[in-house]
């Protein structure tokens, strides 16, 4: 936390209110030049020493610990939520994968070669792993329900049909008609085109959840074929990189509804979700 931040923190503080009310407060209340000054002066000093004083470091780091300990059950719930929205055989395919992680986090904490830095590094980086790839699971699944749900061979012939309908309208009819029918006609369109998006959306969706998986199988292989440690770190990393660009493009899609959660928030969370 930087100096300024510092500050701010203690101005929003109970410890800012009391140094408030003990020096300025008291100042006032003695009715006299001097002790205006004085609880001044004091209010001063309070301003210099109280924000580095270890008790207001005690209060800053527990309040910090509860907004993290708060915002990491508003990530589990809302993660319960997207859950359960999944079949149960796309449950199952996410407890495999979160399985297969949580087996090679227990290898990395046990090999002597690793330190304890690198073995939290590499369980992040799994961890946002498990969250991206439950993100792309749900996803996929709100993909594959507008894609059922828009049969693009009945859009293309009523749009067909309403393109017919707007050349035949004689040029002195009501100018009212031809702009209803413009508007139906764009509505019609964009869904086709959404339909569409939706697919290739899809595709990619797949794609991404297929190489999450193959990566978590490579990176195990490559652990337990004993190669270099820092090796396999910087596989990691590169993977982490792309993982970057796949969340990005997530938060992008309208059929995404998954909040957007920062690494090591994500990483905080046990990965099994249905126990």
């Amino acid at each position: 936390m930087t100096g300024l931040e510092k500050l701010k923190a203690f101005v929003k503080s109970p410890h800012h209110a009391w140094l408030g009310l003990l020096t300025l407060g008291a100042g006032v209340a003695t009715v006299s030049g001097i002790g205006v000054v004085a609880g001044l002066a004091a209010y001063a000093l309070g301003w210099i020493y109280l924000p580095d004083s270890r008790f207001f470091k005690s209060w800053l780091a527990s309040r910090k610990q509860g907004d993290e300990g708060a915002r990491l059950r508003q990530f589990l719930f809302q993660r319960r939520q997207i859950y359960d929205a999944l079949r149960t055989s796309t449950r199952a395919r996410y407890e495999r994968l979160a399985g297969e992680i949580e087996s090679l986090q227990d290898e990395f904490r046990r090999d002597p070669r690793l330190n304890a830095e690198i073995v939290r590094q590499r369980s992040e980086r799994l961890s946002n792993l498990a969250w991206t790839y439950l993100r792309l699971l749900h996803t996929g699944e709100m993909l594959d329900r507008f894609i059922e749900s828009e049969d693009p061979a009945d859009l293309e012939q009523k749009i067909a049909s309403m393109e017919k309908e707007l050349s035949a309208i004689d040029a002195g009819s009501k100018a009212s008609l031809a702009e209803s029918l413009q508007s139906r006609l764009s509505s019609l369109k964009a869904r086709l085109e959404k339909r569409r998006g939706a697919e290739e959306s899809r595709e990619l969706t797949a794609s991404e959840q297929e190489r999450i998986a193959e990566l978590v199988k490579l990176f195990r292989a490559d652990h337990l074929a004993s190669r270099d440690a820092g090796a396999l770190s910087h596989e990691i990393d590169g993977a982490a990189v792309q993982l970057d660009r796949t969340r990005e493009w997530l938060s992008g899609l309208e059929f995404d509804t998954s909040p957007d959660i920062p690494e090591a928030l994500a990483a905080a969370a046990p990965l099994k979700v249905g126990q």
